[in-house]
């Protein structure tokens, strides 16, 4: 459990130290003249390095050892997060967030195989609820901390940034016991995964199209239907990841009463309820509440991957590699189809958020009774 505990607080400093950039990023980037297509460069740069090199780095942690995936990744991010302001470019700055998502994708990869291969299996849900926790609850304090600390000038979140990922890898370095599951013998990819673990694959990939769909258009619905700004949704998504890395810490409790299989296609028919209701909220305090809710209910939905995932495999790198490179490609391709949608009217991307959520859960009930998981 130490062990377990170590890579959980590990995952936690290092996504702290990534949100960190989120609110500093587009004010840097306008300071040395990027437009704002160039931000969204900027901006994808980093998930697309992450799912070109995500399988790759799981194969090595199931090599050579998930606790030399996660010294690498944390190491990479903490070098890359210095180098940001070093140049004043924008070419400069799109290749460095490029760099830093190929050498950082080691990280999540590495410290979720190692939570699979080191857990109990009765025990696997409750600690990919831990996990989990920590991934969510190092989002919603990154931004605050970036915040405060550019208060201090735009160079400061950089170098706090680049402080926080190294205490992560000083940390894993020391205290994380090296694992590795290597087989030499075959090569795994997407295409040769068993198809039990193909649909949890792409299962995670369509919950994160769902949950980017929200996370790229909130702020405009808010915006324009109750005139509010940056500082209420900041609000609104910091209450709502806190609820959400609760349900998450809590999954070892939840999964007494609902198992994994289960937790997931309830997560997603929640989803597709509240998301309906979403774009219609009177008020900004029901939608507040209707997004803490759709937060809760995708909190219980990723341990529940997550745990299916990591058993009954050995090599569980490259497993949760390719499930990394998924979920990164659903970062990629969501925003602009929420984007395009809340073009063509406010409630679009939110009704195809419903109809997406009410699909992959039919989708997995279907599934689950032809493939035992």
């Amino acid at each position: 459990m130490a062990g377990i505990l170590t890579v959980v607080v590990v995952v936690f400093i290092l996504m702290m130290g990534f949100s960190l950039l989120f609110p500093i990023l587009p004010f840097w980037a306008l300071d040395i003249g990027a437009t704002p297509f160039e931000i969204g460069l900027i901006f994808a740069a980093y998930p697309v390095a992450q799912f070109l090199s995500a399988p790759f780095w799981g194969r090595f942690g199931d090599r050579f050892g998930y606790k030399w995936g996660i010294i690498l990744g944390t190491l990479g991010f903490a070098i890359t997060s210095f180098l940001i302001p070093l140049l004043p470019y924008v070419w400069y700055l799109i290749l460095i967030r490029f760099l830093g998502g190929l050498v950082s994708a080691a990280a999540l990869p590495s410290s979720s195989a190692y939570i699979g291969a080191v857990s109990d299996p009765d025990k696997a849900i409750r600690n990919f609820g831990f996990y989990g926790a920590a991934l969510g609850s190092g989002m919603v304090f990154g931004p605050f901390i970036g915040g405060l600390a550019s208060n201090f000038g735009l160079l400061v979140p950089f170098i706090l940034s680049g402080s926080i990922a190294l205490i992560a890898f000083l940390v894993a370095l020391v205290t994380v016991r090296n694992v590795k599951a290597y087989i030499p013998h075959r090569k795994v990819s997407i295409l040769t995964l068993p198809t039990a673990k193909r649909i949890l694959v792409l299962i995670g990939f369509l919950g994160m199209l769902i949950t980017v769909n929200f996370e790229a258009i909130l702020a405009l619905l808010v915006k324009d239907r109750f005139g509010l700004g940056a500082r209420e949704v900041g609000y609104l998504m910091g209450v709502a990841g806190l609820f959400g890395a609760a349900v998450q810490g809590n999954m070892g409790k939840i999964s007494r009463v609902i198992p994994e299989d289960k937790a997931i296609p309830i997560g997603f028919l929640t989803a597709s309820f509240i998301a309906l209701a979403v774009p219609w909220s009177p008020s900004f305090l029901i939608l507040g509440s209707l997004v803490v809710v759709l937060v809760m209910a995708s909190g219980i939905v990723q341990p529940s991957v997550l745990s299916l995932l990591s058993q009954g495999t050995e090599r569980r790198g490259i497993v949760m590699g390719v499930y990394q490179s998924a979920a990164s490609f659903g970062r990629i391709v969501g925003p602009p189809i929420a984007g395009f949608l809340y073009g063509l009217h406010f409630s679009a991307p939110f009704v195809w958020a419903s109809l997406l959520s009410l699909g992959t859960a039919i989708f997995w009930i279907l599934q689950i009774k032809r493939f035992r998981i």
